[in-house]
């Protein structure tokens, strides 16, 4: 006996509101409970026009459906491994920092940065600049809401802030936030 050909319907999937666009995608399922959830990765130069952030992935998980519409909120941030590769160079060392940090709405958010020195560095240098980034990240992100911490790592704010402190320890060729992923 033949299967019976079940009948999918399409949803658009909707960017947050921070983004420049209002549509990102559409995804095929049978009913409104499987496409709450899913996550769409897209090119942060996709939905903001910024072509200087090519580098950069968003990742979304839908939380909402309407119809035939589901909304996504901002559920992360990716660099691509290739730019963070180039960052690091012969005779430099490499920075790294992972610190959990949690927004003024309790939201709790794991921020990656990674970086490179001009030129090799002490082990001590390297944990002082660690400490003042991690106080720098809890002060901002304790400030702001999620979306619109987000929105300032998109827009490069939190970066600089954390560049010009970086540079009064030490100087770097290059500090990037690598990653961002909301804790649930």
């Amino acid at each position: 006996m033949a299967k019976a050909v079940i009948q999918k319907n399409w949803y658009e999937i909707q960017a947050p509101d921070i983004f420049n666009v209002d549509s990102i995608t559409e995804t095929p399922a049978e009913k409104d409970s499987q496409v709450q959830g899913r996550r769409v990765k897209e090119s942060l130069n996709e939905v903001m026009d910024d072509t200087d952030k090519y580098y950069v992935d968003v990742s979304m998980r839908v939380t909402e459906v309407e119809g035939n519409k589901a909304f996504a909120e901002i559920d992360g941030m990716e660099c691509s491994s290739e730019f963070v590769s180039r960052m690091i160079r012969k005779r430099s060392d490499r920075f790294d920092l992972v610190h959990d940090v949690t927004t003024e709405d309790d939201r709790e958010v794991r921020v990656k940065i990674v970086g490179g020195t001009l030129k090799k560095t002490s082990s001590a240098t390297l944990n002082a600049v660690r400490n003042e980034l991690e106080d720098i990240l809890d002060e901002k992100a304790s400030e702001q809401m999620y979306n619109e911490f987000m929105e300032n790592i998109f827009l490069d704010k939190v970066q600089e802030d954390l560049r010009d402190k970086a540079n009064e320890i030490y100087p770097f060729r290059e500090l990037e936030i690598r990653k961002t992923e909301l804790k649930e």
